[in-house]
Parts: structure tokens; sequence; C-alpha cells
């Protein structure tokens, strides 16, 4: 449902997997006007808000949803300028059950709810997030967590390109060349993500539910209905449960509660 289009509606259940949106965001630097003595002055200074000529925007982003081949893309320059942009982000977001990216929690989400509060528009309907940066540092020790550097280490394709400043600026100044090229890098770090988003499943127990709501036993990381009950059971502070194994991207998965395993519990002070 578009921004457009939203209305208040009855509530209708749903039962289908879970819509995934791939995305990426680009921003260009602010400016600001300060007065200083000498060069040496400006370092470790913070900028005060009055020094601000143009505060940092986003000007671009790129999105797919995962299963599909086709990778969208909204830019400032195009037809419908910046409030094109920030209404396609939402409604993307706004159909997304699960949002994937890298640096999504901290930077492009938190960014583009800005843009979008600064611009009128509502929250989008409430998601879940993967973000594939929080998943590698929380989850293993590699000593480069760039999208670029983990693309290569799993034998991906890696970055085909730098982001350039000045190449942002000249395409939000009417450059052609740049718009091209800004476009192609934004799109990549989409392809790149997902690459990334596939190579981590198994190893994000956390992630949330892909399939299909309901009875059916099926992998939370892949939706996969091919599952391996194992023969030892899944032990938390007080219960067993069942633990089967997917053999699709071979994580695990906690089943129904199996049997009590205690009857009494450790107390502190």
């Amino acid at each position: 449902m578009s921004l457009a289009e939203h209305r208040p509606a009855s509530a209708q259940i749903v039962t289908r997997q879970a819509r995934v949106l791939i995305l990426d965001i680009e921003r260009l630097p602010g400016t600001a006007s300060v007065n200083f003595w000498d060069l040496g002055d400006f370092k470790g200074r913070r900028i005060h808000h009055e020094n601000v000529v143009e505060w940092p925007r986003t000007i671009c982003a790129a999105w797919r949803w995962y299963g599909t081949k086709r990778v969208h893309f909204a830019a400032e320059w195009d037809e419908g300028g910046r409030q094109s942009l920030l209404e396609r982000t939402w409604d993307a977001y706004n159909e997304a059950d699960i949002v994937v990216g890298h640096n999504l929690r901290s930077f492009d989400t938190k960014k583009l709810k800005g843009d979008w509060k600064l611009a009128g528009l509502p929250m989008p309907n409430p998601w879940k997030t993967v973000d594939t940066l929080v998943v590698s540092r929380r989850e293993f020790g590699f000593e480069s967590n760039t999208l670029d550097a983990l693309c290569k280490r799993f034998g991906l394709d890696g970055k085909i390109d730098h982001y350039n400043a000045r190449v942002a600026a000249a395409a939000c100044d009417g450059d052609k060349a740049a718009q091209r090229r800004l476009k192609r890098y934004n799109q990549a770090d989409v392809e790149q993500t997902e690459m990334f988003y596939d190579a981590l499943r198994g190893s994000i127990p956390s992630h949330p539910l892909m399939g299909v709501h309901g009875d059916t036993v099926a992998c939370n990381q892949c939706g996969s209905e091919d599952l391996t009950l194992q023969p030892t059971r899944y032990r938390a502070v007080l219960i067993d449960y069942a633990l089967y194994r997917c053999n699709n991207c071979n994580g695990t998965i906690r089943g129904a509660w199996h049997a009590r395993g205690s009857s009494t519990r450790g107390v502190g002070s």
C-alpha cells in the first residue's frame, strides 16, 4: 500500500511468507562557515549549529525485494524530487516485514526516520531489522567488518567503487555522469548486502520468522521446512526444548516445549 493510498482499514490476517527488503542509502555531507585564526584551530572543535550552511541529507536510495531481480532506485534529482524519494522509501518500509542492511540500525533507518519526520510523514508500519554489520560483530571476530572486506573474505564480489563526496555533490548539481555513477554504486551495495546476508544464514539465531505463521515447523532464518530433529535437546534455564537443524541453511531451531529440566532454580542476593 502506498503512502497516498494509506487509509485506516479493518484488520485482516494474511498468511504468507515474510516480505524482506534489502536497502541502502547515500547521503551528502553538510557544509558550515566557521571562523578561525589558524588551520590548526579547527581540529577537534565541535561545529555549532549556527555555523551550519547546509545540513547533511539523504540524496538517493536503492532497494530490492528479496527473491526478485529488480533493484529499485530513487534520487532527489529524479522526477518528483526529494519528496518523491522520501515517499518511495516510506512505501518500501511500510510494505516490509523485515528490512536488511549493513549498518542499517544505526545509520540508514535512523537517517530516513529523521527525513520522514521533517517531511511531515508518519512512521511506516512496524518492521523487524536484520543489520548484517551487527550480526557480523556479534557472532564473529573478523578484523574488518566493512561490507567490502566481508564480501571478499566470503568469496563474494566486493564493492565496484568507493563513495566520493565530490561525485555526490556533482550528481545533486545535475551532472548526468555523476548521477549514473552514484546510482550504480548505490544499487551494487544492495546486491552485495543481499549476498552477504545469504552468506550469514545459519548464524542469525535471532532472525525474525521467515516462514508462514502457524503450526508448521520451519526454520526462522530461511523458512525451510526441511529440518532434522536432533538427538539432544536445547536446555534453557528451567525447560528443555526440542532441537532441530535446518538442512537448508544449517541453522538450529528451538521447537516447542519438550520437558521441564528442573524443579529448582538458583537464587542470589
